[in-house]
């Protein structure tokens, strides 16, 4: 019963504050709540009933301003996003220069070691037979070395996430 009040409320809320309504469900869901109860309410309101009659009986000044805060959360997102990739793209840039001004190779070693680990615990589940109380270990371990292997590819050739966001926009899954 409560399940299905809340998905009528998430739905509702939805045809206004897409964005807002998602966030309801995951770790923003507390800052989503009180955006929300903001402009429909003006005040700080965690009840789902409350919220609910309010966006049920809100007048057309108050939805605008739902769908401002709708906005207002999305550029917030969006903003935290790019900050993230902001830092972790100056985290991989002086990396590289370190590496530049020491001429430091122990990267480039460890890098080559991942990537023949990796292939090597590759070739060997697939050659050889790896004997039934093994076979956890070796799959943990080739997750952890492909895991590895992904970070030196991403870390010499970059990585493809500007790519990924690039196509889900381009797709509709992201709204912006």
């Amino acid at each position: 019963m409560v399940t299905d009040k809340r998905r009528r409320f998430a739905q509702s809320l939805g045809r206004a504050a897409p964005e807002l309504a998602r966030a309801l469900g995951g770790p923003l869901a507390g800052a989503a709540v009180g955006l929300i109860s903001k402009a429909l309410l003006g005040r700080e309101e965690d009840d789902a009933d409350v919220l609910e009659a309010a966006l049920e009986t809100a007048s057309p000044e108050a939805l605008v301003r739902l769908r401002e805060a709708n906005m207002s959360f999305q550029k917030a997102v969006l903003d935290a996003a790019n900050e993230g990739a902001r830092i972790a793209a100056s985290d991989r840039a002086d990396a590289r220069a370190r590496q530049r001004a020491l001429k430091d190779r122990i990267p480039g070693c460890l890098a080559f070691t991942v990537v023949a680990g990796f292939f090597g615990v590759l070739a060997a589940m697939l050659v050889a037979d790896v004997p039934a109380d093994a076979e956890t270990e070796f799959s943990i371990m080739l997750g952890a070395l492909a895991t590895m292997a992904a970070a030196v590819m991403n870390y010499y050739f970059g990585s493809s996430a500007g790519s990924r966001v690039k196509t889900e926009l381009l797709e509709g899954r992201r709204s912006g």
